[in-house]
């Protein structure tokens, strides 16, 4: 990994080259949703029109100039149409009361209509990706959703495992986060024509990133605020969910502590108390600190994987997009 965060453009900038791409994904999203059931639409619209940064959309864009084509649009909408789908899929799992600062969907029509609804996006991106001729396309697509199917599971699966090793949250949070990152990049890439080199090059961009972009999220919920994230702070303890900052603290913090903040991670489902004295152990012990630390890594080894590919050096350069989006990743307090 390099030592440094590669030069990268000044925020206002990103953010304005971010804006610019997010803007036609989301006039394709308000296009491309349609369905024979206005019900359907009506809740499809609660969660995507919610907010949210249209990060994926614009990373599948980005990746189809950076390889030297451009990418639709509308294609552009898979991605966000399947993370949706996998909010309303978590929400329910999750029992989740609050989605990007409202109340979540499920909250108001009901966990039957959310999963229902997420189906449906399911099918919808499959849908636009079936109008690309390269069979690579789609074929990318079934790899992504699968995988995400089994991270989806694994965590269920450990969840209450206060012993998590961190090779299995690693598993978990690749499978479940970082591969439609990486997805969105490798389709990119693909739509735009690009050689086998190029495309694992942005594939592996965007699995670095997703890494980071997931571990910065599990570092927030012990030490973010409800206003910044708009989301419940502090949930994965309360959900019996075991990240790296908890999986960190645990492993250094010496045996009497160790076993104290288990006990504490034990009773947190049910004990608020219990909760805010295992986070507090979790951020003495340098969990959130290491966390960060790895996160960061993570993104320098996405602005790696980048070093082959040509700079366009002309306005919007998207390459250099891409190289500014990691310490972007990084420091969002959101």
């Amino acid at each position: 990994m390099a030592a440094s965060f590669q030069p990268t453009l000044p925020a206002e900038e990103l953010r304005r080259r971010v804006l610019a791409l997010a803007e036609p994904a989301d006039q394709a999203l308000q296009d491309s949703l349609h369905s024979h059931v206005p019900y359907i639409e009506q809740v499809s619209a609660y969660i995507i029109f919610s907010g949210g940064k249209r990060l994926r959309p614009v990373l599948y864009l980005l990746a189809a100039a950076a390889a030297g084509g451009q990418g639709e649009p509308r294609q552009a909408a898979i991605f966000e149409y399947l993370h949706a789908a996998t909010l309303l899929h978590d929400d329910v799992v999750d029992e989740a009361g609050l989605r990007r600062g409202r109340p979540a969907a499920r909250t108001r029509y009901g966990n039957d209509a959310v999963i229902l609804v997420g189906d449906f996006l399911f099918s919808k991106s499959y849908s636009l990706a079936a109008e690309v001729a390269d069979h690579r396309f789609i074929n990318a697509l079934t790899d992504c959703t699968t995988l995400m199917a089994e991270g989806q599971v694994l965590e269920l699966l450990f969840t209450g495992d206060y012993e998590l090793a961190e090779t299995d949250y690693r598993r978990v949070i690749q499978a479940k986060t970082a591969v439609l990152l990486a997805a969105a990049c490798q389709m990119g890439a693909i739509f735009a024509g690009a050689g086998d080199t190029v495309i694992q090059a942005l594939y592996t961009y965007g699995m670095e990133l997703g890494m980071a972009f997931q571990m910065v999220d599990d570092a927030l919920d012990y030490v973010g605020t409800e206003h910044e994230f708009g989301k419940p702070v502090g949930h994965d303890l309360a959900e019996g969910k075991i990240t790296l900052p908890f999986i960190f603290a645990r492993e250094t913090c010496g045996p009497a502590l160790r076993g104290r903040l288990v006990e504490l991670a034990t009773a947190a489902p049910t004990d608020p108390e219990a909760q805010a004295e295992a986070k507090e152990l979790v951020r003495r012990a340098g969990g959130v600190d290491h966390t960060m630390s790895q996160a960061r890594g993570h993104a320098m080894a996405a602005q790696k994987a980048l070093a082959d590919l040509v700079p366009d050096q002309g306005p919007g350069d998207p390459l250099e997009t891409l190289l500014a989006l990691a310490p972007y990743v990084v420091d969002r307090r959101s």
